[in-house]
């Protein structure tokens, strides 16, 4: 397949591809700066500059890819739009370059209603207040992204952490897990590379976690 990955230089991103490169899928890493992408112990994908906060720009590198990959993010808890103007952005490239599955990240924490009670409160009253904002634009992406045509999938996680992919994560489909307590970045990577393209996937929030 060939993929582009949006945000290649960040910490699930770099996983991303590196993944998909040693499946052997044609990668296209799309960064703002070219320079701070790392050495790859697969391979070395192709590179594409783009910017999702600029208008349009994406249009060149999504062309013809068969499966675009989003691991946006952003530094400290203020306000920001970066999720939902980059579902905008990207929503309008994939349309106009005709590439094909979308998968962006969430936050579980947008859904709370299963855990149980303790878990629950700590996600109201502590993550909830540090995270109102970034969540508050996480809620607004999905909604975009719900009012799009785009095949997409949004895997929704909880607090990420580096380390080993779990064995066996839990994984549930447009329902909350009844606990979700941590989840690395491996994880999510690879399950992201082994769903690329699963018409199973499409137009569903699946939520991830190791425990």
């Amino acid at each position: 397949m060939r993929i582009a990955v949006v945000g290649a230089t960040g910490r699930t991103g770099r996983l991303v591809v590196d993944l998909a490169l040693a499946a052997g899928h044609t990668v296209t890493a799309v960064v703002r700066d070219p320079a701070r992408l790392p050495d790859f112990p697969h391979g070395t994908p192709l590179t594409a500059r783009a910017d999702v906060g600029r208008p349009g720009s994406l249009h060149g590198p999504l062309y013809g890819q068969d499966a675009v990959v989003a691991t946006l993010g952003t530094t400290g808890r203020r306000a920001t739009s970066v999720f939902s103007d980059g579902a905008r952005e990207l929503t309008a490239a994939l349309r106009a370059s005709g590439a094909g599955h979308l998968v962006t990240m969430s936050s579980a924490g947008l859904d709370t209603s299963r855990l149980p009670l303790a878990q629950r409160m700590v996600a109201t009253l502590v993550v909830d207040r540090l995270y109102r904002e970034i969540h508050h634009d996480l809620a607004r992406m999905e909604a975009v992204l719900a009012e799009s045509d785009t095949a997409w999938t949004v895997v929704r996680v909880p607090m990420l952490k580096d380390g080993p992919p779990a064995p066996g994560p839990q994984v549930s489909y447009d329902r909350p897990l009844p606990r979700a307590g941590t989840v690395t970045r491996a994880t999510v990577a690879r399950w992201i590379v082994g769903h690329l393209g699963d018409p199973e996937t499409f137009r569903r929030l699946v939520h991830l976690a190791d425990d």
